[in-house]
């Protein structure tokens, strides 16, 4: 007989150290759920990875031996031992796994309780699993189940009411270390879904000029000139920097973008004016070690 196993690690069970190691980016997560699914003793598995969680939800046989095997393969991907894994991850099984999904997807388990963009991430989760044909029967009532779930909290509830997000706090945040952020210039870094939330809502705070960069090109143009900013070349992004009050990083990256060498250099062509840095990529975009350079504020 089949059984649902719901495995993985969040916000309130492991840091951001350990989040970003065991982080499933889109195309990585298919080919993670690929060699799970190959082990044979999970029949249907999808991966869903945000900034605050990585989860699986796997049908197997045998769950013991499922939850062996996935939390093996997760610390592999982390490049740590299961033992050290071990501590940091949550296992459900059927019913208790169906409802941690629905109060996942309905935002009520997430960092910021309601936020906007879970369910969206969930959504395209599940479309990858289906896409790679590791969802399953039973993965697909679930995952349909639970979208409609969401959608029904999110409508019918008082969640819906405040349209928080990540982006949002982060805005809130430089308005606290900043003050009014009219004619403050900033710096975008990423143009995905959190990168685009970040810098409409900076625009709509009053900032003078968001400067998008990134790797694909057409994108940064396009988000530029929707919300009034200027798009740079991503090897131009020292330059941006040093005329910048802010930088925003959102990348899906599994690199750091900006290390505390280099930043060291643009900081000491800035005259001793304050950086506020705020990274809300997982795996992170920013060298850690950047929040210890003087004048820099780092949040991530």
């Amino acid at each position: 007989m089949s059984e649902l196993l719901a495995i993985g690690v969040s916000h309130k069970t492991a840091p951001v150290e350990v989040r970003e190691r065991v982080a499933l980016p889109d195309a990585r997560g298919a080919e993670f759920v690929r060699d799970l699914r190959g082990t044979g003793e999970v029949h249907e598995a999808v991966a869903i990875s945000t900034c605050n969680r990585t989860e699986l939800y796997v049908v197997v046989g045998n769950p013991v031996e499922a939850e062996s095997r996935a939390l093996a393969m997760l610390a592999s991907q982390a490049g740590i031992r299961p033992t050290e894994l071990a501590p940091s991850i949550y296992s459900l099984r059927n019913c208790d796994a169906a409802r941690h999904l629905y109060r996942v997807t309905s935002g009520l388990d997430s960092m910021i309780v309601g936020e906007a963009e879970i369910q969206g991430q969930i959504k395209r989760s599940y479309e990858v699993a289906i896409a790679g044909e590791t969802a399953g029967p039973l993965t697909n009532h679930l995952f349909k189940a639970a979208l409609a779930t969401g959608k029904r909290v999110r409508s019918e509830t008082a969640i819906g009411e405040r349209q928080l997000s990540l982006p949002a706090v982060a805005v809130a945040l430089a308005r606290e270390r900043l003050g009014s952020l009219d004619g403050r210039s900033v710096v975008v870094v990423g143009t995905g879904e959190t990168g685009e939330l970040a810098a409409r809502a900076l625009a709509d705070s009053g900032v003078h000029t968001v400067f998008v960069a990134s790797r694909r090109r057409d994108r940064a143009i396009s988000l530029a000139r929707r919300y009034g900013g200027e798009s740079v070349n991503f090897d131009e992004l020292p330059q941006a920097l040093e005329r910048a009050d802010m930088l925003v990083a959102a990348t899906a990256s599994p690199h750091l973008l900006l290390e505390a060498r280099e930043l060291s250099e643009v900081m000491g062509m800035r005259g001793g004016r304050p950086l506020l840095l705020i990274d809300l990529a997982v795996p992170r975009d920013i060298d850690a070690s950047c929040g210890e350079i003087d004048g820099v504020s780092l949040y991530d």
